[in-house]
């Protein structure tokens, strides 16, 4: 427990960043979210980060302000000048006390639940904190290469001399406040991975509550709190019904019949495998059509920083703003105010993780369809794609699209699969679908229609992959797993917002609330098998994520760190070209220095085909191997390589690896230790 106390240091820290960022959002906050009962507090903290890293990065693209702790600190006073401008004008500061003191319990509440999550997910990080395995190279790598980088956009740390070809603006949020923290990134990675679980739960609590205050003409808090905090934990730290459905089964197996005994539940539950509740259609049974059915507390436990998990604080500030500001607004008037915050949500989700674009796209077509006239919907419908084309320019300017077109699916989900997937939100949805059609839609508040809109919007997520997909390099047994998991995996955050809702509309019905109780207790099965299989929750090791390095590869290590140390830019450093998903490319990833070809297959992708990597790792081999010196200066001068990394990967991949010839063409040994060495153009 030493070493959590010697951690919290990093976690307060942390946490004080994005308490001043979100500090600085606050007059915006008021004015957005003027009739939610907590003002929509929390969201500063997501506006505050994504406007900052924002303008960072439209200032870096057209190389106006390098990145750099500088200009960051530069750019924070500079929008808390405009935050007294603003303020300064007209009622605004009185206005701003007045709230202030109205609601300073309700920010502090929320900024307690916000530390709590934070504080808590980092301590569970610290059980298994290493960034090895699944994505953790790639992700990691990505905020270490925008550090090093002094403009954008950030270079591809595995494909020299071109920037990244991915969605990457989550992964320079985690770059810009490890910038503001100057706390060291393989620390910051795992806090990145803690604070979007603290704005998930925080940002579903405020959304959940603020949809239940519409129920009551005086706040009920009460009802508020408890509604939010259902909503919160199922969004969070829910799964699905599978665990129960493969227990039950596993169960009927080794008896013949369900029998419910504590031996007989604790032998069927001791085998079960966390990761089948993502992966079950297609799986289990054995069919060619794998499939992906993620969901966030799936993320949280892998944690791998990827863009549908960097997204999810922005997704719900984009669902509350829409509700806050549409539903209080004329339905014949143009929302300019919504126009423009809208498209610049819609282009920060596409630069994070582009599906969400089209996916809130659709949500906002949907509401604003129920809610106000065909008319205004068209209208801001187009104004809004206009400009948030104008906000993601900046990122199209150095982005290719990776999709290879629509196809229709030729195999489909069973329904039963589908019902232990997503049959709990049915089951506690039906009800009110069913109440609103038998009233013929009578009556309906605007929390209403915003509830059921996210009730069809999901529904169509989860149906799109049975209809079609979008066709992309996975193998064709694996065909639909990328459309099902990118749309499914926002269906359950709907579904899951909503549900906080739903239990208070309905609280007065005692067949509901337990059909409720029993759904919620059924997800929040899986959150039990999925931490202590991962984490293991025995030895808590701390947030710093390299032991696995220090302790497998301890002389790459050493030269990892005296490269870190040592050298400044980004030159290029050749290291043996990697297969996904394993422990190659270790210098790259931990350093930001870009390789010539790193993950292969990774890069496959991004680079639209293996042409162009495929002739980038025969290179590399032949650098390695050659014993011509007129090849080998000729490649190098190609990627204008300074410096040679041979370590164990090398080694391993390249069992003909020639040193003699980079001495030969002049490179000299600037750090040794053990068989390591890294080798620098004289």
């Amino acid at each position: 427990m030493n070493l959590f106390f010697s951690d919290l240091k990093f976690i307060i820290l942390w946490w004080s960043i994005y308490f001043i960022v979100g500090t600085l959002a606050i007059p915006l906050i008021l004015n957005l979210f003027k009739n939610f009962w907590d003002k929509g507090y929390i969201y500063s903290k997501t506006i505050g980060t994504l406007f900052i890293t924002y303008v960072i990065y439209v200032l870096g693209i057209f190389k106006i302000i390098p990145f750099t702790s500088v200009s960051l600190f530069c750019l924070m006073v500079f929008f808390f000048g405009l935050d007294i401008l603003y303020l300064n004008q007209n009622n605004n500061l009185l206005e701003f006390k007045k709230t202030i003191r109205s609601h300073w319990k309700i920010f502090l509440l929320e900024e307690i639940i916000f530390l709590t999550i934070l504080t808590s997910w980092s301590f569970v990080r610290g059980f298994a904190p290493d960034i090895e395995g699944l994505e953790k190279f790639m992700d990691w790598g990505f905020v270490n290469s925008a550090l090093r980088g002094q403009f954008m956009p950030p270079l591809d740390m595995w494909f020299s001399g071109f920037p990244i070809n991915y969605y990457y603006f989550g992964h320079l949020v985690a770059a810009v406040l490890t910038k503001l923290s100057n706390i060291d990134s393989a620390i910051t990675y795992n806090l990145s991975i803690a604070s979007v679980c603290a704005l998930t739960f925080t940002s579903g609590f405020s959304l959940a509550s603020n949809l239940i205050q519409t129920l009551s003409k005086k706040i009920n808090y009460k009802n508020i709190i408890i509604g939010g905090l259902f909503s919160a934990i199922l969004l969070t730290f829910g799964g699905n019904l599978h665990p129960l459905y493969k227990i039950s089964q596993n169960i009927i197996k080794d008896n013949g019949k369900l029998v419910l005994t504590k031996d007989t539940i604790t032998k069927a539950a001791s085998s079960y495998w966390y990761p089948d509740a993502t992966r079950f259609i297609g799986f289990d049974p054995d069919v060619k059509d794998k499939t992906i059915h993620e969901f966030p507390i799936y993320s949280f436990v892998v944690a791998d920083l990827h863009g549908h998990m960097n997204d999810i604080p922005l997704v719900i500030l984009f669902l509350a703003i829409l509700f806050s500001v549409y539903s209080i607004n004329s339905k014949s008037v143009l929302n300019w105010k919504l126009i423009l915050i809208l498209s610049l949500c819609l282009s920060i989700a596409f630069m994070t993780n582009a599906w969400d674009f089209a996916v809130y796209g659709l949500v906002f077509a949907v509401f604003s369809f129920f809610s106000r006239s065909f008319k205004y919907t068209v209208i801001h419908g187009i104004l809004i794609i206009i400009f948030w084309y104008i906000f993601t320019l900046p990122f199209l300017l150095n982005f290719t699209s990776m999709a290879e077109g629509l196809r229709l699916s030729d195999m489909h989900s069973p329904f039963y699969q589908l019902f232990v997937l997503y049959g709990g939100f049915w089951l506690i949805s039906l009800p009110f679908v069913l109440y609103l059609i038998l009233t013929k839609f009578k009556k309906t508040s605007p929390a209403d229609i915003f509830v059921f809109s996210l009730i069809v919007v999901a529904t169509i997520l989860i149906i799109i992959p049975e209809i079609g997909y979008i066709k992309d390099i996975y193998i064709f047994e694996h065909r639909r797993a990328n459309t099902m998991f990118k749309l499914v995996y926002q269906a359950f955050i709907l579904y899951s917002l909503i549900s906080g809702y739903l239990l208070i509309k309905f609280r007065q019905n005692i067949f509901y609330k337990l059909l409720f109780i029993l759904v919620f207790v059924s997800h929040l099965i899986f959150p039990f098998f999925a931490i202590k299989s991962y984490y293991g929750l025995t030895s808590y090791k701390g947030l710093w994520g390299l032991n696995f390095l220090k302790t497998t590869y301890p002389d790459n290590y050493e030269a990892i760190n005296w490269l870190n140390k040592n050298i400044s830019g980004q030159p290029v450093i050749l290291e043996a070209v990697g297969d996904s998903y394993t422990t190659f490319n270790q210098v790259s990833i931990a350093t930001g220095l870009p390789t010539v070809e790193g993950w292969i297959v990774h890069e496959w992708l991004w680079r639209g085909g293996y042409d162009k990597p495929s002739v980038r790792q025969a290179d590399v081999q032949k650098i390695y191997e050659s014993t011509d010196s007129s090849e080998v200066k000729t490649l190098l001068q190609k990627y204008s390589v300074q410096y040679i990394f041979v370590g164990d990967k090398e080694r391993e991949k390249y069992p003909a690896l020639n040193e003699k010839t980079f001495t030969d063409l002049g490179f000299k040994i600037v750090f040794e230790s053990g068989l390591t060495k890294v080798y620098k153009l004289n």
